[in-house]
């Protein structure tokens, strides 16, 4: 477990968002987990790479029934001085101007989708979200308090859903998954040498085995669900064959990086996925 500091993570005002949101959810008995940029910052800041600063929040959150999610939202308004957003019914802003997106997942929902009331986004896809949170969650201190967040391999597995579902609005999750696919090998080496030393097969590169090692890890996560594993290699499918643009959007740098690489990287992940089925 890594400590951390709340300034480091560069969203201004977070300390008091987790507050109050670790208060309701106490209250109200909902378990919850970081996802996305937030995710991603503490896992890069643990392991000494830069954090992107962000003003919104994503947190999961195990939730029965709709109103239990509404009991949730309603606590956050009423106690805490919080704003329904207007466009979007699964964020609230914070009263210091953080958006705070609850994303519901659990016996909520029906077919991996949850419809709730409200005006603007009312419907989500959320496959992998129950997988993640049995299997991808690790567990972090932050100023002497822990807070759960998803695997880096859960957070590459919830991007390309996310990606998948939204393309041209879901670009900077397009990304996160290059700049993860990038570090990876670098923040993961003992596990690598420890677990898929036998990757190496005298040509393989450390980027390229670390890549796979991601792939191996994502597989844990989805491997139970046929559906879900389908899906999940279905979009790499997609992406190496060019059918998607997710590896035209990974692209940082057009004058350095090229499609071809972020499809080589893409590749390397789709077979370590595959042969972490298989096991």
């Amino acid at each position: 477990m890594s400590k951390l500091l709340y300034n480091a993570l560069q969203t201004p005002s977070l300390k008091e968002v987790i507050n109050d949101l670790r208060k309701v959810c106490k209250k109200l008995e909902i378990d919850f987990f970081a996802i996305g940029a937030l995710a991603r910052n503490i896992w890069y800041l643990s392991n000494e790479k830069e954090a992107r600063g962000t003003r919104d929040v994503d947190f999961a959150v195990y939730i029965p029934n709709e109103k239990s999610y509404q009991d949730l939202k309603k606590e956050l308004i009423e106690k805490y001085n919080y704003i329904q957003s207007t466009s979007n019914s699964f964020c609230l802003l914070s009263p210091h101007n953080v958006e705070l997106d609850l994303l519901p997942f659990g016996e909520i929902e029906n077919d991996d989708k949850v419809q709730i009331e409200g005006k603007g986004l009312t419907t989500l896809n959320l496959d992998g979200f129950l997988e993640t949170y049995k299997l991808g969650i690790t567990e972090f201190e932050i100023e002497s308090e822990k807070l759960k967040i998803c695997s880096l391999p859960a957070i590459v597995l919830l991007k390309l859903i996310s990606f998948d579902d939204r393309p041209e609005e879901r670009i900077k999750d397009a990304k996160d998954i290059n700049s993860i696919l990038l570090h990876y090998p670098s923040m993961e080496t003992d596990l690598i040498w420890d677990e898929y030393n036998f990757l190496y097969d005298g040509e393989k590169s450390h980027q390229q085995v670390g890549i796979e090692t991601l792939g191996y890890e994502i597989a844990k996560i989805i491997v139970q669900d046929e559906k879900l594993t389908k899906r999940v290699t279905n979009i790499l499918r997609k992406a190496i064959l060019k059918q998607s643009r997710l590896s035209i959007h990974m692209i940082e740098n057009s004058v350095k990086e090229t499609i071809e690489e972020k499809i080589n990287l893409l590749s390397y992940l789709e077979y370590g996925i595959k042969e972490g089925v298989k096991k």
